[in-house]
């Protein structure tokens, strides 16, 4: 956050305690919001959760601040993944989210809420799934995905291109849509 100092992972493996409260503002609202976008049930919960782990498995992390970032992240989504497969409840989003994904050079953080796409996400192979999700909706950039994937930033790159053109054909396939419906819908 601007204006605010940074603490060094030292200190918060040190249990220095503006450390962890600079770390809880940091990460708190992002969590919320990332589970939120997700569709977690109770996203302050599932913030809970991570702060928890993070706080329990800080010392045995090795990384940078980038790292970190991806470590934080990658804990987020395990907890999300698991708040879902309890979760019975599919929440009602308009279509119209689909539609300007697919009419779209790349997603963004706001289209990962339709149901519709959440559905044609999950069918997409599991590295596929978590690379757009750590990119697109997690945020994090090109090379922190890489990072938290353990590939080449150029790997992740085209996969994330091969990724986003997959998860737009199931989603043409779904909608029973051509290649130039979706252009002629917001034409």
């Amino acid at each position: 956050m601007k204006g605010r100092p940074r603490y060094s992972l030292k200190a918060l493996k040190h249990g220095d305690g503006d450390a962890w409260s600079w770390f809880i503002a940091e990460f708190s609202s992002k969590i919320v919001g990332y589970a939120t976008r997700m569709g977690a049930r109770d996203p302050e919960e599932v913030m809970g959760a991570v702060m928890e782990t993070v706080a329990r498995r800080i010392g045995e992390f090795e990384g940078n601040e980038s790292q970190m970032r991806s470590f934080v992240f990658s804990i987020a989504h395990a907890r999300i993944v698991d708040d879902l497969r309890r979760s019975t409840r599919r929440s009602e989003v308009s279509i119209e989210n689909t539609l300007t994904l697919l009419a779209a050079d790349e997603p963004n953080e706001d289209t990962f809420t339709d149901p519709d796409l959440l559905d044609a996400l999950n069918r997409l192979p599991e590295e596929q799934r978590r690379m757009l999700e750590l990119r697109y909706v997690v945020g994090l950039s090109t090379k922190e995905t890489a990072e938290a994937l353990g590939k080449s930033e150029v790997a992740t790159r085209v996969a994330l291109s091969r990724s986003f053109n997959k998860l737009k054909g199931l989603l043409r396939s779904e909608l029973g849509m051509t290649t130039g419906d979706e252009r002629e819908e917001f034409a």
